[in-house]
């Protein structure tokens, strides 16, 4: 299985890396990587998503054994290992060895249909090159200010068209508590080129996850969203945010949401909540 790691918030790179980067800064010097989703057994083709000329992404696959394993999510590296981008009119490509030469090289490229969110609800659209980055918890969410709004926004989205649908759940859920204070508010949905890949939100700030203390408050907000018929699905700690100014609470993540469940899928998830408050692991 690969695993979706982040690309620009850790490693450090050796000296041998900083040193292959620096000697290729010639090529693809106009490209930005923004996510890597790998294998670091160096077995399978790694998935990688990157920005051209600060206006264009593209999402290329490259083969095994074209990066190497150790420094597969490292930006430069990764850029000083693959051939020159190709200009053009593309979006996605396949990096593998020339059968010719040898060498490196982007033996596809194409324009593609790209899959996109299609629970679309609420009328604001934002595009992902408006948002200036402050910090990135995940490599799918960022912290960023946008000059629509006058304070920090909290952006989550798919790093790769195949995840779409691991956001379908959750943006047809804020349309579901949309107004009730349930959730953070819901600001619109974030573009790229046009399809839509994720949403923004308001950003809680001065918060944190709930404990065991909290339990009380919890109860009140997960009641309120079973009130709607609502099963919020994955009720850790990390996702019930405690206000630090009043103690309220609001819930997060409805990626497993479901909606007209049942009188005892409720009970039960109500039932477990104490205990996932005690175990931070959940």
């Amino acid at each position: 299985m690969r695993t979706i790691t982040a690309t620009v918030c850790h490693r450090t790179p050796s000296s041998t890396t900083v040193a292959t980067a620096v000697m290729e800064t010639t090529k693809n010097n106009n490209v930005q990587l923004l996510a890597a989703m790998v294998n670091t057994n160096g077995q399978e083709d790694g998935d990688f998503r990157f920005l051209v000329d600060g206006t264009h992404v593209k999402y290329v696959t490259v083969a095994p054994a074209i990066l190497p394993k150790d420094h597969c999510t490292f930006g430069p590296t990764i850029l000083a290992g693959l051939p020159p981008f190709p200009e053009g009119d593309w979006n996605t490509g396949h990096v593998d060895f020339d059968i010719a030469s040898g060498e490196p090289a982007f033996v596809r490229t194409e324009k593609a249909t790209l899959q996109g969110v299609q629970t679309l609800w609420h009328p604001t659209r934002i595009d992902h090159l408006e948002l200036r980055k402050l910090d990135c918890p995940r490599q799918n969410i960022l912290i960023a200010s946008h000059p629509r709004f006058d304070r920090p926004v909290l952006a989550k989205f798919t790093e790769f068209p195949e995840l779409t649908p691991y956001l379908e759940a959750e943006t047809a859920a804020y349309q579901w508590v949309e107004g009730t204070d349930i959730a953070p508010r819901f600001l619109g949905h974030l573009t790229e080129e046009g399809r839509v890949i994720g949403f923004v939100l308001e950003y809680i700030e001065n918060a944190r996850a709930a404990g065991p203390g909290d339990l009380a408050a919890c109860q009140s907000v997960l009641k309120k969203l079973h009130a709607l018929g609502i099963k919020h699905g994955n009720i850790n700690n990390r996702n019930f945010l405690v206000r630090d100014h009043d103690g309220t609470v609001i819930l997060l993540d409805f990626e497993m949401a479901k909606k007209d469940a049942s009188v005892d899928e409720l009970e039960a998830e109500y039932q477990r909540l104490a205990e996932s408050l005690q175990d931070p692991s959940l």
